[in-house]
C-alpha cells in the first residue's frame, strides 16, 4: 500500500485551514498509518443488563419462639461467630417456675404409679389365693394404667418446659458474621421477632430477577459478567436457576456465584447472556482518545481521516463500535 509522507500530510492539513505548523505536525504524527485494518463483523455473545443484589450463601434471621425479656446480647454488629456460639440469653424466671411445677407433678405421678404397681401385684397374689374377686384385681390394673398415663402426661409437660428453657439460649446456626442487631438487653422478645441477622463467611452470590424468556436459555455453569456500583467486575458462574417464575413479578430468580470478598447487600448489574449477535469490533490500539471523545483513523484511499465513533463493551481485547463505523471500511491501527 502506498504510504503518505510527513510533508505531504502536513501540506494537506494546512490546505484544510491549519495555520499552526507545530499542531499540524503533531496531528500528522498521530494519524500517520503504519498499516491498515479491514473492519469486519464479529459474532459475539449477546447480553441483557439485569440488576441484582449481593447476598451470602447462607443468611439467617435469628428469632425466638417464646416471649421473654432479653437478659444478654453476647455479640455486637460485625462480630464473627462460630456455629453453636451463644448469641442471646433470655430471662427465664417464668419458665423456671413452670419447670418447678412440672418437676413436682412428675414426682407425684411417679409415686402414684409406684403405689398402683404394688396394689396390682397384691391383687394378683390374692386372686391366686382366691381371697379377692376378679373384679377387684381388674380395678387395680385399671388404676395402674391410669397412674402410668398420668405419669406420662407429667413427663411430657416437663419436656415442654425443658424445651422452652432451651429457647432462652439462642445459638448461632453456622459460622459467620453478625450483619444486623435489632435488640439490646432489657428489650422484650416476641415469637418470630427478628433479633439478629447472621450471614455465613465465604462464598457470595448475586441474586438476579430475570425475565422468563432470558432465564430459559440459562444453565448451571454459564458465565455471567457482574459489575458493582464501584466499577468492580467479576466473571461469575450460574449456580442456580429457579424452576418457576414469581407470579407477582413475572420474573425468575437466578443466583450467580461471586468471590468471598464482595460485600453483601450492595446492588450489582449482571450481563446475562441471551445468545449471539453480529457487531463491529476493532483492536483497542486503533482507538484515538481526545478527552471524552473516541475516534478511529479511517483510510480514504491512502489518506487517514480522524472520525469520531461511539464505543461499547470491551470484548476479549477488542472494542465494540456502536456507531460511526461500518464493516468493510479500512482503519489505521
Amino acid at each position: 500500500m502506498k504510504r503518505l509522507t510527513l510533508t505531504m500530510l502536513a501540506a494537506a492539513l494546512a490546505a484544510c485551514g491549519g495555520n499552526e505548523p507545530e499542531r499540524a505536525e503533531a496531528e500528522v504524527q498521530t494519524l500517520a498509518p503504519t498499516d491498515s485494518y479491514l473492519v469486519a463483523l464479529d459474532s459475539v455473545d449477546a447480553t441483557v443488563a439485569v440488576d441484582g443484589t449481593v447476598q451470602a450463601r447462607q443468611r439467617a434471621e435469628i428469632s425466638t419462639r417464646m416471649m421473654a425479656r432479653v437478659s444478654e446480647v453476647a455479640v455486637e454488629l460485625g462480630s464473627a461467630v462460630r456455629a453453636g456460639q451463644v448469641l442471646i440469653r433470655l430471662g427465664v424466671e417464668d419458665v423456671e417456675a413452670n419447670r418447678a411445677k412440672a418437676d413436682a407433678a412428675v414426682a407425684v405421678a411417679r409415686a402414684g404409679r409406684d403405689e398402683a404397681v404394688r396394689q396390682a401385684a397384691r391383687m394378683d397374689t390374692l386372686l391366686v389365693q382366691d381371697a379377692v374377686a376378679r373384679v377387684q384385681r381388674d380395678q387395680a390394673h385399671l388404676a395402674l394404667a391410669q397412674a402410668e398415663s398420668q405419669l406420662a402426661m407429667a413427663q411430657a409437660t416437663l419436656g415442654e418446659v425443658e424445651t422452652a428453657v432451651g429457647y432462652a439460649r439462642i445459638e448461632a446456626p453456622f459460622a459467620g458474621v453478625v450483619v444486623a442487631r435489632m435488640v439490646d438487653a432489657g428489650d422484650v422478645a416476641a415469637p418470630g421477632m427478628p433479633l439478629l441477622v447472621v450471614e455465613s463467611a465465604g462464598a457470595r452470590e448475586a441474586v438476579l430477577t430475570v425475565a422468563p424468556e432470558v432465564a430459559a436459555g440459562l444453565r448451571q455453569g454459564a458465565l455471567v459478567r457482574v459489575t458493582g456500583r464501584d466499577g468492580r467486575t467479576a466473571e461469575g458462574t450460574v449456580r442456580a436457576v429457579s424452576g418457576g417464575a414469581d407470579p407477582a413479578t413475572r420474573t425468575v430468580e437466578v443466583r450467580v456465584a461471586l468471590p468471598a470478598d464482595w460485600q453483601t447487600g450492595v446492588s450489582v448489574t449482571a450481563q446475562v447472556p441471551t445468545g449471539r449477535r453480529e457487531v463491529v469490533t476493532i483492536p483497542e490500539g486503533a482507538v484515538v482518545r481526545r478527552g471524552q471523545l473516541t475516534g478511529v483513523r479511517v483510510l480514504d484511499g491512502d489518506v487517514p481521516t480522524l472520525r469520531w465513533v461511539r464505543l461499547g463493551h470491551d470484548i476479549d481485547g477488542r472494542v465494540e463500535v456502536l456507531s460511526g463505523l461500518e464493516a468493510g471500511e479500512r482503519i489505521a491501527p
